[in-house]
């Protein structure tokens, strides 16, 4: 998962934010923020964070508060995950006190007994529903909603020199989260509250734990002796039901509140096992500059930094983004559109269509006239043809034939044949002249002409008119006479032809 990633981790007293752009060398954090609720409630806390933080980005994953999630601890008789997946629903149905229709359950396999140990977490749909609605009128859409506790155990257990048996503990002003991790596997995850009286437990999934008026830096002491039997007492209670003999190796804390004395000597001489706070900015995978490394507070802020850094697809972990609650895939938004483009698509197919049978049709009513109008000059120069194939072909066999033949060569010792001839005496006499040609008679020497026009005038414009061709020689009228009409002048003329 590259590109900018955003993971937000949201506990019952604030909201912690840490935005990260992953590429091939690493992570690079670019921004950190911890918002405190302070009473002002979920929403507020979201509206501040937007204003605080650029929400802008690739993916986005985030955390569900503690109080929702109600954490059950089954063992499975058969280890296929469709299977589990299936019978879950009905196996924690009588440990919870809500009908199984009302609830969504994601689960994680442990090895906590003899079939398949599995760590269910379950959260009534109305309030993950509202949960979810009051994140995305905020801009936030998260891919993955992981449980808390789960991302920073999840980080522990891929580090080198990690034991292969943990405990992790997120301790806040009230509310605690305590996740154990056998053979390298989350086993149990368990949030507990400091009451005002003890021995009362409120939420799903949480213990009490006796509150001496408030754990100050002058009693603090006993409020971590607190702490730490209750931390026993359900690492205890749960190696008895499910028979295990692990034991954790070494505790790993945050220190997210600056007012409980916690230390890594004094817990691990309450809980008997080495203690070490947890700072997930020293992963070597990580780098931090400018006002990130400012604003940074491990305790605060190391779930979120975890969170981000969460592959989903080789990590395992909750996602409570399933079934009803699923995110829509961002091709799935394209979809939508996919009828709506159809249509669009359909019109402008239907009108190039449409045009391209107007273009045809047009094209096809000229194509047909030109044909016509070959045909009638073909008939007009061709009247002697009978049949009609190929008009402009058998034009052009007539040219090639015309041109083969003697009328198209020059006479000896000339260098114009009888059609250069008659082509010269059409250009020469003027197109003003009204005169109709009856006969031309050509040999070696001369050209005879005859014809009609109308006027003697038009006679001697003629004879003018071919003296001056460069091909011929003297032009003379051998005769010129009204015709029977009367109207018209019969003329008839000899032209010799230079050599």
């Amino acid at each position: 998962m590259a590109g900018t990633v955003t993971g937000i981790d949201i506990s019952t007293e604030g909201i912690a934010a840490v935005r990260t752009e992953r590429g091939l060398k690493g992570c690079r954090i670019h921004a950190c923020t911890w918002i405190p609720l302070d009473g002002g409630g979920l929403k507020n806390g979201l509206q501040r964070l937007r204003e605080s933080m650029d929400l802008s980005n690739d993916e986005c994953l985030v955390t569900i508060r503690e109080d929702y999630v109600s954490f059950r601890n089954v063992c499975m008789p058969f280890t296929d995950i469709k299977k589990i997946r299936q019978a879950l629903p009905f196996e924690v149905e009588g440990m919870l006190p809500y009908p199984v229709e009302d609830i969504l359950i994601d689960f994680l396999t442990t090895d906590d007994c003899s079939g398949t140990g599995v760590l269910s977490a379950s959260v009534r749909k109305n309030r993950l529903s509202e949960y979810l609605e009051t994140l995305q009128s905020n801009g936030i859409d998260p891919g993955v909603l992981e449980v808390r506790g789960c991302p920073l155990a999840s980080w522990l257990l891929n580090q080198s020199g990690t034991p292969d048996h943990i405990l992790v503990l997120e301790p806040g002003q009230k509310r605690h989260t305590l996740v154990l991790c056998l053979n390298r596997r989350i086993a149990l995850i368990r949030s507990f509250l400091v009451l005002p009286d003890p021995g009362t437990a409120q939420g799903p999934g949480c213990e009490a734990v006796p509150d001496r008026t408030g754990p100050t830096r002058e009693d603090g002491n006993l409020f971590v002796e607190d702490l730490c039997r209750m931390v026993r007492c359900t690492v205890h209670a749960f190696n008895c039901r499910t028979g295990g003999s692990e034991r954790p190796e070494r505790l790993f804390f945050t220190e997210g509140w600056g007012r409980l004395p916690l230390s890594g000597g004094l817990l691990g001489r309450l809980l008997g096992m080495p203690a070490e706070s947890i700072d997930v900015s020293q992963d070597k995978r990580v780098r931090m500059e400018g006002d990130a490394a400012r604003n940074w507070s491990p305790g605060l802020m190391s779930e979120a930094l975890s969170l981000s850094l969460r592959n989903r697809w080789r990590e395992e972990g909750f996602n409570l983004r399933k079934d009803a609650f699923v995110r829509e895939k961002r091709y799935a938004r394209f979809r939508k559109a996919i009828p709506k483009a159809a249509i669009f698509l359909f019109l402008i197919l239907a009108f190039a269509a449409a045009d391209m049978i107007v273009d045809t049709y047009f094209l096809k009513k000229e194509y047909h006239t030109l044909e016509q109008e070959i045909t009638r000059i073909f008939r007009e120069t061709l009247p002697q043809a009978t049949r009609i194939v190929d008009p402009v072909q058998q034009l052009r066999v007539e040219v090639k034939q015309i041109r083969g033949s003697s009328v198209s060569r020059p006479a000896a010792g000339f260098e114009t044949g009888i059609l250069g001839l008659l082509n010269e005496i059409s250009k020469r006499i003027s197109p003003s002249i009204r005169v109709r040609v009856h006969r031309i008679v050509a040999d070696p020497e001369t050209v005879r002409i005859s014809g009609r026009t109308e006027a003697f005038h038009e006679v001697d414009r003629i004879k003018n008119d071919l003296s001056a061709s460069p091909m011929f020689g003297t032009v003379n009228i051998t005769s010129a006479n009204l015709d029977r009409t009367g109207n018209r002048i019969r003329f008839e003329m000899t032209i010799e032809r230079k050599r």
